[in-house]
């Protein structure tokens, strides 16, 4: 039987997947005449992208491509509106019994895949079952709890847990593994054990074309139900250096780049302010930016030199000035955080000094280091930059930051899969920037999946009893009145204990040529811009 131990291996194969595990060969999608849409779109707009979206095997029940391609392609049960809040999307309304075991979904009438087929409650019971099959799935709760599914009628689907599952509501909002797709997408028909032909889904979107490692175009889903579909075409186009990002979008070569798809290095924001061929979109987010420890080290194992490392961080410095104080791990937007619940440290270096010097270290004037038995605070920091380039300058404003009360901090840039490597399999680093997930696998997702200990599996974080059990204490109910007080001892916990440094709260930022119009945010980070609601001034 699985336990929520098992998040930890569940993230590793997310990431290892994310790393590019796919098949050597390149491949197109089907015919899209055969596929019942247009075979060229009349006007394409291309948009920048870190990764290879797998459009080929964009199963909805697998971690397979990206979150965008996912939400692109495939709707789920319900959305999310953030702070907790969730409102209909495929299901019309649900009811959960006072027990917290059954719930039971509605489904939205007049619903039809991009193939032309209606939305069935079939269809919601193979989905759900294909992903919980999966064994990269196996933490999720909907997977580890799930008793039966029951589908009483053609628009009514009946999830039966074996024990209460809090998180449901929130994992079938995300952007996968648990959004619907049509039976007639694997072979044989209908079997949760099936091949994956197709991606078939109720999203705006449906692949068209597919060339591995360089583009995916999305075409429209001429059955799309929640508006009129796009009469353009999406290109996302693979370029994985920052800097030939913010070149495709000077040269034209791309007509739009930013947000975690597409990342663009902060200090190349200026090149497109009060230039009349770009315009720049920002958003609120549900990301954070801070620093991983890894309690192993003997330094990092002194709890006051942890709290001077926060005391020592000037979070005012990051993103070229553009930072402001970080009060705790989460953002304000994030469910469950209040705005007491959150102690800040601020940026205070003599109260640094003064816990350097409470554990023994005493200042080398010659060395400009403190250091114990004539050993100095010496700290190795992770980073990678494909796709966070900005993580650069913050680790250099971070190295510059220690200097000033005395530790020595060196940076390792690594690429892209050794980072996460070194992060979840290694642990052969020090310190590391990392950033929170977002929306709806806030905060407790998040929390298990790097804070939750066992003898058997360490954490990936920071490891601590007290932390354990109050992540055991919100597994146990899906009322939010009994989950707020343990949540505000867990954030109490984290500053008290100093389990991290956070630095900085990400907005979304979009950059795009100013052709493009129509442009607005998505309610979810992993479904960023409502995409068909883009136009192209003239056209």
């Amino acid at each position: 039987m699985y336990t929520r131990f098992n998040i930890l291996l569940f993230t590793i194969m997310v990431f290892m997947a994310l790393s590019g595990c796919s098949d050597n060969s390149n491949s197109r999608i089907a015919d899209p005449k055969s596929a019942g849409v247009q075979a060229e779109s009349p006007t394409t707009i291309t948009i920048a992208t870190t990764q290879d979206s797998m459009g080929d095997k964009l199963d909805a029940a697998t971690y397979n491509g990206t979150r965008h391609a996912h939400a692109s392609v495939y709707d789920a049960l319900l959305d999310y509106q953030g702070k907790g809040e969730l409102s209909p999307s495929l299901a019309e309304s649900w009811d959960i019994a006072e027990d917290g075991l059954t719930y039971s979904f509605h489904l939205r009438k007049n619903v039809k895949f991009s193939d032309g087929n209606e939305l069935t409650s079939e269809a919601v019971k193979f989905s759900l079952e294909r992903a919980v099959k999966q064994e990269a799935n196996a933490p999720l709760e909907i997977s580890q709890k799930l008793a039966k599914i029951e589908t009483p009628d053609k628009y009514t689907a009946i999830l039966t847990f074996k024990e209460t599952a809090p998180q449901t509501l929130l994992e079938l909002s995300q952007a996968r593994p648990f959004r619907i797709m049509s039976p007639d997408a694997v072979s044989p028909r209908g079997s949760v054990e099936g091949e994956f032909k197709k991606a078939i889904g109720t999203g705006p979107w449906q692949v068209g074309s597919y060339k591995k490692g360089t583009e995916t175009v999305l075409v429209a889903n001429p059955h799309y139900w929640k508006d009129k579909p796009s009469s353009y075409s999406l290109v996302l186009k693979v370029i994985t250096d920052p800097q030939a990002r913010v070149l495709a979008l000077q040269n034209g070569e791309v007509d739009l780049a930013g947000g975690e798809m597409g990342n663009l290095p902060l200090e190349n924001i200026p090149l497109f302010e009060n230039n009349k061929n770009f315009k720049i979109e920002t958003n609120s987010s549900t990301m954070s930016y801070f620093l991983v420890i890894n309690q192993k080290n003997e330094f990092l194992a002194d709890k006051n030199i942890r709290q001077a490392i926060n005391y020592g961080t000037d979070t005012s410095k990051m993103m070229n000035g553009k930072g402001a104080e970080v009060r705790g791990l989460f953002q304000k937007n994030v469910a469950f955080v209040t705005d007491s619940n959150q102690p800040a440290y601020g940026y205070h270096p003599d109260k640094a000094k003064q816990l350097l010097e409470a554990s023994g270290y005493q200042w080398n004037a010659s060395k400009k280091l403190y250091e114990k038995n004539g050993k100095p605070i010496q700290l190795k920091l992770v980073i990678q930059t494909t796709e966070y380039p900005e993580w650069k300058e913050m680790a250099e404003i971070f190295q510059d930051n220690m200097k000033q009360i005395g530790i020595q901090v060196d940076i390792l840039n690594q690429e892209r899969a050794a980072y996460y490597n070194t992060l979840w399999k290694t642990k052969e680093y020090d310190l590391m920037i990392y950033r929170t997930y977002t929306d709806a696998q806030l905060p407790y997702r998040f929390l298990s999946s790097l804070f939750y200990n066992t003898d058997k599996v360490p954490a990936v974080a920071y490891q601590d009893d007290l932390l354990n059990g109050y992540l055991d204490s919100i597994a146990k109910t899906h009322v939010k009145a009994k989950q707020q007080p343990v949540f505000d001892q867990i954030f109490a916990r984290i500053h008290d204990e100093a389990m991290t440094v956070p630095i900085f709260y990400m907005k979304q930022t979009f950059i795009h040529s100013s052709k493009i119009t129509g442009f607005s945010f998505g309610t979810i980070e992993d479904d960023p811009v409502q995409w068909h609601k883009l136009q192209i001034e003239g056209k």
